[in-house]
C-alpha cells in the first residue's frame, strides 16, 4: 500500500468527482488533485486508465512519503 497524489488539468464536475469516491479530491484551480492510498500497481494502473477514459489530462503523479 502506498499514498499517491495525481494532479489533473481542469476542474472536475460533481459527477466526475464521484467517479473517484475512494480518493480525496481537492480543486486547486486550474487543476484538481486526487489523493489516496492504493493497494498495489494494479490499482495505480486502474486509476490512470480511469483518468484516460474520462478524458482527463494527468499533469503529475507522485508517490507520497509515509
Amino acid at each position: 500500500m502506498a499514498r499517491y497524489e495525481v494532479c489533473v488539468s481542469g476542474r472536475l464536475s460533481e459527477r466526475a468527482r464521484g467517479a473517484f469516491c475512494s480518493l480525496e479530491v481537492q480543486a486547486v484551480p486550474p487543476q484538481t488533485i486526487l489523493f489516496g492510498v492504493l493497494r498495489d500497481q494494479a490499482d495505480l494502473h486502474a486509476l490512470l486508465t480511469q483518468c484516460r477514459d474520462m478524458g482527463l489530462k494527468v499533469l503529475s503523479l507522485q508517490r507520497l512519503p509515509g
